[in-house]
């Protein structure tokens, strides 16, 4: 029994791990243009955000692995699978703001700025 526990532990460390440094890798690679883009992405309104999501995954320009994201994330979040299971506390609800900054940071690295820079654009006003 123990080494079960054990074993799980350890799992969970490994998972929390490899997404914390995807998702400091991704951060850090951030330029200064893609910040200012993240933070018009979030100034922009609740509904909004969701429009610009539905937006790019319609988006022909761009590829359709990064199309998948977000509705990737959705699923995932509404899953009731998860990496490590939500009752335990804090790394449980720790793994799914993780892997949403990991799907969205991808998402914005990755679309053609043009593309994400005219659905913005046309969001705002």
């Amino acid at each position: 029994m123990r080494l079960i526990v054990l074993s799980l532990l350890v799992a969970v460390l490994i998972v929390v791990v490899t997404l914390s440094a995807a998702a400091l890798v991704l951060w850090r690679s951030v330029g200064p243009d893609d910040r200012a883009l993240l933070k018009r992405i979030h100034r922009l309104p609740v509904r909004r955000k969701l429009r610009l999501a539905g937006a790019l995954m319609r988006d022909r320009r761009i590829p359709l692995r990064l199309r998948a994201i977000p509705p990737g994330l959705v699923l995932y979040l509404a899953s009731p699978l998860d990496l490590i299971p939500d009752f335990i506390p804090v790394v449980g609800l720790l793994d799914d703001a993780l892997v949403g900054i990991v799907g969205i940071g991808l998402l914005v690295r990755f679309t053609p700025r043009g593309v994400l820079d005219e659905q913005i654009s046309r969001l705002e006003q």
